[in-house]
């Protein structure tokens, strides 16, 4: 009697339908690159400033201001992408 609409039991004790399980590890996984464009962007604009700390040359401050301003567009694209699959999947 285990279907497509069945629900099986997680590890914390609450139940979801098995359909969703594929979806979830793909949230999961898109989730993981997002954090990982987070943590290489933190870590390039770390490493600017402290080449400008060392180096007083204001590239670096420009250089910080593009890879804050493309982070900022990149992430508006994801999310713009996350609110079009779940718009979509809704449907």
């Amino acid at each position: 009697m285990a279907g497509a609409g069945s629900l099986t039991p997680k590890a914390s004790g609450s139940l979801t339908p098995k359909a969703c399980e594929p979806r979830a590890a793909v949230e999961r996984l898109s989730l993981l690159l997002v954090r990982l464009l987070l943590f290489l962007s933190l870590a390039t604009i770390a490493g600017a400033l402290a080449f400008y700390v060392f180096k007083r040359d204001r590239r670096y401050l420009r250089f910080i201001a593009q890879v804050v301003k493309y982070t900022i567009f990149l992430m508006l694209a994801i999310l713009v992408f996350y609110a079009f699959e779940r718009f979509v999947a809704a449907v």
